[in-house]
């Protein structure tokens, strides 16, 4: 949940039964300050500190939704019987940084 002057303006919902994003949603009048990504970057960190599992979540078709998790680094899987694009998003581990 993202709160801006006591007002709620964003959430995300995961589930770790299904693996996959439920919701993840940002009030138009604050659309494009970053906050779905902050969002998002919360939520997919502490999905995988409960779960290695893949995650998985669907969206229509040339949405900007499509758009941003394209953006966030989700790949595409084919779709849905629905006709919706299914995206997947592995864990990656951190590769410690030599010096």
């Amino acid at each position: 949940m993202f709160i801006s002057n006591k007002d709620i303006v964003g959430f995300a919902i995961v589930d770790l039964v299904e693996k996959n994003v439920w919701a993840l949603f940002v009030h138009p009048d604050f659309e494009r300050q970053g906050i779905g990504r902050k969002l998002h970057d919360h939520m997919v960190q502490w999905y995988f500190t409960q779960t290695l599992e893949p995650l998985w979540l669907s969206t229509a078709k040339g949405t900007r939704a499509a758009n941003f998790y394209k953006a966030a680094g989700w790949q595409e899987d084919g779709l849905t019987k629905t006709g919706e694009i299914l995206f997947r998003l592995q864990h990656e581990p951190l590769v410690p940084t030599r010096i």
